[in-house]
């Protein structure tokens, strides 16, 4: 038993002793151990208050012991993953906590997250895509095409219920490789540790990353983008929104374009003086346009049209009905001692894997402007 619960008790039972001299008429005797009611009422406030302080110590601790505990996990598969790269023997606590691949070892699932982490500060493409998470290289997978009749049938006594598959379309996937090589110190990949692998590498990964899924995204969208509604200025946007895009596929629709395209969102303002580019509150320094996300791309990814008087491109598109996103979700890593010999160097290779298939493309548009 606690020493609180004791001493309530105890409080208790003096109660029952004021009662009962207070019922022998005993006044004095029952104010007497009123006071020694009341003084033992603070310490059951006080001990109160200390239980609760070490209470708090003790999950400070277990907490603290539980974050080492990942720290020292993080930190064996960090090094178990340099010695790897560099050819030096592994403990069998270290063997146990990395897993080799083909090409390279499999980066532990924390780099994985530091980079999707990182990837949200780059106008990522990717986020509005169908992101689908596959564990094999190649596969199919059946992507629903809709049914023809687009209602459900009003029931009624003895009436039969409409008969219709819905129909699916078996989407091939092939993941790819994607990398880049790092020139790394022979030192400093001998000491390597979490900063190495996240704190210089990941984020170079993560912007290359976004860099590279953006292109694959933007190659569908270009091939299947039709021509969107026709007009001088930024009516035709509105325009293809309100008239081309089909409402069932509006609400995810965003549009893209570049900081040229952006530019000349943000300098328009309606009858009285109010921006009609606004801010997206779902989505830190976001904005939206006629209520969608606007994607903005460097112009030296999406440039304008090389026309005589260049135009600006606005691609009002599904991105999550257009791409299906395969994601292998993972990061290999591997080293080569050779190329960088002559510099006292190890060349670090980081490989993406990923696809990017078609899926419905009803909502792609194109205005140039």
């Amino acid at each position: 038993m606690k020493k609180v619960d004791e001493m309530i008790q105890e409080l208790t039972a003096m109660k029952e002793q004021v009662r009962s001299l207070l019922n022998e008429n005993k006044v004095d005797d029952a104010d007497v151990k009123m006071a020694e009611v009341r003084s033992l009422e603070k310490k059951i406030e006080l001990q109160k208050e200390i239980d609760a302080d070490e209470a708090r110590e003790v999950e400070e601790k277990m907490t603290k012991a539980n974050t080492e505990v990942r720290n020292d996990n993080k930190e064996v598969e960090y090094r178990a993953i340099a010695k790897h790269l560099a050819g030096k023997e592994l403990t069998a606590e270290e063997r146990a906590s990395m897993n080799v691949g083909n090409s390279g070892a499999v980066m532990p699932q924390g780099f994985v997250a530091t980079v999707e982490t990182l990837t949200k500060g780059f106008p990522s493409l990717k986020q509005h895509t169908h992101v689908i998470g596959v564990s094999t290289n190649t596969g199919k997978m059946p992507i629903s095409s809709g049914s023809a009749t687009r209602k459900l049938a009003k029931l009624a006594t003895d009436t039969e219920m409409v008969k219709e598959m819905v129909t699916t379309n078996p989407v091939e996937y092939a993941v790819e490789d994607f990398g880049k090589i790092y020139p790394v110190e022979n030192s400093v990949l001998e000491d390597a540790g979490v900063d190495l692998f996240n704190g210089l590498i990941a984020p170079d990964v993560a912007e290359c990353a976004v860099n590279s899924q953006n292109d694959e995204i933007l190659e569908i969208v270009k091939a299947n983008a039709v021509a969107g509604a026709t007009g001088s200025d930024y009516k035709a946007i509105i325009k293809t929104l309100n008239t081309k895009v089909v409402p069932s596929l509006l609400g995810r629709t965003v549009i893209v374009t570049n900081q040229d395209g952006y530019d000349y969102l943000d300098g328009l303002e309606d009858n009285n003086g109010r921006p009609l580019l606004t801010d997206n509150l779902a989505v830190e320094g976001g904005k939206l346009f006629k209520g969608r996300p606007v994607v903005v791309l460097d112009n030296a990814d999406l440039p304008n049209s090389a026309d005589a008087t260049p135009k600006k491109p606005f691609y009002v598109v599904n991105l999550y009905a257009l791409v299906k996103f395969f994601d292998r979700k993972q990061y290999e890593i591997a080293t080569s001692k050779e190329a960088g010999f002559t510099y006292n160097q190890t060349f670090v290779r980081v490989v993406e894997r990923f696809d990017v298939v078609k899926g419905d493309a009803r909502a792609c548009f194109i205005v140039q402007i």
